[in-house]
């Protein structure tokens, strides 16, 4: 069967193309390489591998390590003065508030120092005539009356209470590393006084206190004694005033009120010496640190 002519057509001009082509070209045939070509392009490789861009680390010259170096020295260096100035502005700031505390408590004590001078003052008015009234009992046993405003005047005492917070935070909490020499010198000093006054205060002036009291009570009649306090002057002990007229217990008496006043003046001058240094102290103060303005 003849096929049709237009696919006849079409099968012979497709002939005709492939026809037309050029033969392919010949590749070349290899060549072969020397043994000594084949190292040279290995090492070429080997070398290439270890220059890669990515693996390559120069070594810094020693002055650019020096320099880092020097760079963090100087920051650590920086970073403690920093460090130490930043704690010096606190405990220069704790230590003030520590004076002006003190300050403060030195005014509440110099108002208490007054007011303990005032009372003792007050009672050596009375104590001042132990020796008068001493005659007039030996002239006349029944004349007892003087014996009324001394009686008042020495059955009783005010003791001195200190303001010493702000010390015993300074002793306890080492607030005293906080303040300069002088500052604290001038504090440990008043400090010493005020608790040699306290000793005096607890031992013999309590002791001569309490001797008098001892023989008040034996001395003194009952009723007379429940008409003596809290207000009563002499014209309104109707009873007798004495429940003994032993001689030897009154004079034992009038030698301990002779006692008892010397320690209260004793214990006046050194109060009064104690406020003067107190004074001195909060003028220190207040000129060093400006304290009246605060």
């Amino acid at each position: 069967m003849s096929e049709p002519k237009k696919v006849k057509a079409e099968r012979l001009k497709a002939k005709g193309k492939e026809a037309k082509q050029p033969p392919p070209a010949e590749l070349p045939a290899p060549t072969e390489l020397t043994k000594s070509e084949i190292e040279n392009s290995t090492s070429e490789i080997k070398m290439e591998v270890h220059h890669h861009p990515d693996l390559h680390h120069e070594k810094k010259p020693w002055k650019e390590y020096l320099l880092e170096g020097l760079m963090i020295f100087l920051a650590v260096t920086m970073g403690f003065f920093a460090e130490t100035i930043r704690e010096g502005i606190s405990d220069r700031s704790k230590g003030m508030e520590y004076i002006k505390s003190f300050v403060q408590d030195l005014r509440r004590d110099t108002a208490t120092f007054s007011a303990v001078i005032a009372f003792d003052t007050k009672n050596m008015v009375a104590l001042n005539n132990i020796f008068a009234c001493y005659d007039s009992i030996q002239k006349n046993s029944g004349s007892t009356g003087c014996l009324v405003p001394i009686m008042k005047s020495s059955t009783s005492n005010r003791v001195t209470n200190f303001t010493d917070g702000t010390l015993q935070q300074l002793k306890n909490a080492g607030g005293f590393r906080l303040l300069n020499k002088n500052d604290k010198d001038s504090i440990v000093a008043y400090d010493h006084a005020a608790r040699a006054f306290q000793n005096f205060e607890s031992t013999l002036f309590q002791q001569r206190q309490d001797i008098v009291r001892g023989i008040y009570v034996k001395l003194v009649d009952f009723k007379a004694e429940h008409m003596l306090f809290p207000d009563s002057i002499a014209g309104n002990v109707r009873s007798p005033l004495l429940f003994s007229n032993d001689k030897a217990l009154i004079n034992e008496y009038f030698n301990d009120l002779l006692l008892y006043r010397r320690v209260i003046m004793t214990q006046t001058s050194q109060l009064g010496k104690l406020s003067k240094r107190a004074v001195g102290l909060i003028k220190y103060f207040d000129n060093k640190y400006n304290l009246v303005n605060e």
